[in-house]
């Protein structure tokens, strides 16, 4: 199972870094279960409305997420993982952004690989399995 950070799915769209784009579709046609969690979807809201397209931009995310991925929605479950997880790396002075905590909880909870380039944050993340495709 993979979950996509937005900065994934920002590479994924734009395919600047075509490898992401490459790797993203091959998962998909290997048939495995991809997610995007709804915090990396407000993300990408955030970004769209804030952009000087935010139409295109818009109409652009909308046909991504036609695409065989699921969106995962924040659950209570998802909640207790995420505050395991930032309690655990505020003990050990290493906290990560708020948003990044949320995502990680829920990739962490459904044991899925999250697909990021902000490695350097989401490896602080005890039991968190990371991977930059567009390293790869």
């Amino acid at each position: 199972m993979i979950c996509l950070d937005t900065n994934a799915v920002i590479a994924a769209i734009n395919q600047r870094l075509s490898g992401v784009r490459r790797r993203l579709e091959a998962a998909l046609s290997e048939g495995m279960t991809v997610g995007v969690p709804v915090i990396a979807i407000y993300e990408m809201w955030n970004g769209i409305k804030q952009s000087t397209r935010p139409q295109a931009n818009a109409l652009v995310l909308a046909t991504f997420l036609t695409l065989d991925i699921t969106s995962w929605p924040f659950e209570p479950e998802d909640a207790e993982e995420a505050g395991d997880i930032r309690a655990a790396l505020e003990r050990a002075g290493t906290p990560i952004g708020a948003y990044d905590v949320l995502i990680a909880g829920q990739a962490r909870r459904r044991n899925a690989v999250l697909v990021t380039a902000n490695t350097a944050e989401f490896t602080r993340v005890p039991g968190l399995r990371t991977e930059d495709w567009a390293v790869a």
